[in-house]
């Protein structure tokens, strides 16, 4: 997946939004005994993104000491962020020295030359019988079965973004256009559940030249980061902005060579050189440009990830930090193409595959799996998203699950650095994300939750088959040398074209000319070998 898919799924701060969505695997089903009570303790090591660093997640929260005691372990975790996910993981792979278990950001080029050359641990033959509630989730993401096929075993565990609440297929992305409705309604800017990238520029442009919030040198109207500008205005506008594609005429094509990808750059010049958007977007790190609308306050706008399990957390901290209510004050839409459609390719119902060192112990690698077997049952699940049972939730006279958690009296959230359990998330061993429980979680407003369910069928019902697209596995799962070299790192070349100076179209055509030597041999493979 690309680097802006690993988008959907939010910082450690999102975990105080857990949810208790009831899971589809079969909480009858027990994980592995044999393995959660054994009497060795060993001592596992890990690398993921969510993680904070140099918390002690074997026994630094009561949460870590549940899981760490219960499967008697001990957890060193190596917290990596969103800039160096990829490439660290990648250099640890291709070195041998990768920890024993690690969060991998899927990419089947890179993903199939690990397997081929024995980099990364193949799962035994009998896995799914032995965890079975592992096995019924990987069923759900589309990725697993068919990477099994493609590599004829599993080596990726992916994890599912939805289980029994899947909003949509093709899937959406999760990120929406975040709107001080307050400054909106000062200037005369319509209120709408859709705009296009163009109106969302007017939009900043109207609060750069009467600034209603009266932040002045200080004023943002758009602020992004190079993934999310990117997203909001190329692959709002381009369904296949990153990738080959098969076009109505039978003939594979690539999506940086279209005109839709030029409408989009375009627009994207536009936005930055008019100084909508934030002039120094390009060097924000990680996710920090949403917190200049909702900590900081100075921002007209920004196109954030917007899935229920983040919303509480986003409008939580615009209340505290601007003592203005959310509700009254922020507008939520999504973003359409000039073509008045949603763009989009197929996000696929995964987010980060677990992976293993191809080394490890039969006790480790057993004990870790024992470890996701349990949170993939009801029980695993409701603690993983909800904290500990008969502290933080019970079940009621009817079996249903119910909150014992309060924030305003516990005077912090349930998880995130500086809530009740930073440990929470999905290092302790979640194959489920928490944008499927989301959706039910009690300890989220039903206003948000309604949201969320608009925000996702919006992007549904506004996309066409051509341009919000099922997933091409033929494509995707196809693989040589020249795929390989052809790996392009759109976000930060798209970026580079529209702060560099010059005409932005003559700009885009050299840059295509550039990159037709490791472009045309992919196109020629995959039009004999794929093209009808």
């Amino acid at each position: 997946m690309t680097k802006l898919r690993k988008l959907v799924c939010l910082g450690t701060a999102v975990f105080i939004m857990l949810s208790i969505a009831a899971c589809s695997s079969d909480s009858g089903n027990k994980s592995d005994q044999k393995n959660t009570d054994s009497s060795m303790r060993v001592k596992l090591t890990m690398a993921s993104v969510q993680g904070i660093e140099g918390f002690n997640y074997t026994n630094g929260d009561a949460l870590a000491k549940y899981y760490s005691d219960k499967f008697n372990y001990d957890l060193d975790m190596t917290a990596l962020n969103w800039d160096n996910w990829n490439e660290r993981l990648r250099i640890w792979i291709n070195s041998g020295d990768m920890p024993d278990i690690a969060v991998y950001n899927y990419i089947h080029a890179d993903a199939a030359s690990f397997v081929e050359q024995g980099l990364i641990k193949k799962l035994p033959d009998d896995w799914k019988t032995r965890w079975p509630n592992v096995a019924k989730v990987y069923s759900k993401t589309s990725l697993g079965p068919q990477m099994e096929k493609v590599f004829g075993g599993t080596y990726f565990i992916p994890r599912a973004r939805f289980m029994t609440n899947l909003p949509g297929d093709p899937l959406s992305n999760h990120p929406s256009i975040f709107i001080r409705k307050d400054w909106a309604e000062a200037v005369g800017f319509p209120i709408k559940s859709t705009y296009t990238t163009s109106e969302i520029i007017q939009y900043g442009n109207l609060i750069k030249q009467k600034d209603p919030g009266k932040v002045g040198d200080k004023l943002i109207p758009l602020a992004e980061n190079t993934n999310h500008a990117v997203d909001l205005f190329v692959a709002r506008n381009s369904t296949h902005f990153n990738n080959f594609y098969k076009d109505k005429d039978g003939k594979y094509k690539w999506g940086g060579a279209s005109e839709d990808t030029l409408r989009g750059l375009k627009l994207f010049s536009e936005a930055y050189r008019s100084g909508v958007l934030g002039k120094d977007f390009f060097t924000v790190k990680n996710e920090e440009h949403g917190s200049y609308f909702n900590v900081k306050g100075n921002a007209g706008a920004t196109f954030f990830q917007a899935p229920t399990s983040a919303l509480r957390v986003y409008y939580d901290d615009f209340q505290a930090n601007t003592k203005l209510d959310p509700f009254q004050n922020i507008h939520m839409a999504n973003v359409m193409g000039e073509d008045g459609n949603y763009h989009q390719e197929d996000l696929i119902n995964f987010w980060g595959t677990i992976i293993f060192n191809p080394k490890i112990s039969d006790d480790k690698f057993e004990r870790y799996m024992s470890v996701l077997d349990y949170n993939a049952t009801q029980e695993g699940n409701t603690i993983a998203n909800m904290g500990l049972k008969e502290v933080d939730w019970t079940y009621d006279s009817n079996g249903q699950v119910k909150s014992l958690f309060d924030q305003a009296k516990e005077g912090k959230p349930l998880g995130g650095a500086t809530g009740k359990y930073p440990a929470m998330g999905y290092l302790l061993g979640s194959t489920i994300l928490f944008d499927d429980f989301a959706f039910d979680n009690p300890n989220t407003d039903q206003r948000l939750r309604d949201l969320s369910k608009q925000l996702y069928a919006e992007k549904t019902k506004k996309g066409t088959p051509d341009t919000f697209t099922k997933v091409n596995w033929d494509l995707y799962t196809y693989d040589s040398p020249s795929k390989r070299r052809a790996q392009i790192d759109y976000y930060t070349e798209y970026a580079n074209l529209i702060t560099i100076q010059g005409d932005i179209e003559a700009n885009w055509k050299k840059w295509i000319d550039s990159k037709m030597p490791i472009i045309k041999p992919v196109l020629d493979e995959l039009n004999s070998k794929l093209a009808k």
